[in-house]
């Protein structure tokens, strides 16, 4: 699902990284009959140096 909403949004997937985040109001899933999706992507910023990273959860 998230290679389609990319796709849809004219993301280019393979410009994206470990430090990008995809936000989206909605998906073909979730919202079924629904066409358009406001998507963006956020790339986050570099850990700085002596900050411990946090492992990521998921759902």
């Amino acid at each position: 699902m998230t290679s389609r909403l990319l796709a849809m949004a004219g993301i280019d997937a393979t410009a994206l990284d470990e430090r990008c985040v995809i936000v989206s109001e909605g998906c073909p899933a979730c919202r079924p009959g629904e066409t358009s999706f406001t998507t963006q992507v956020v790339r986050l910023g570099r850990e700085k140096e002596g900050r411990q990273i946090q492992p990521a959860a998921t759902n």
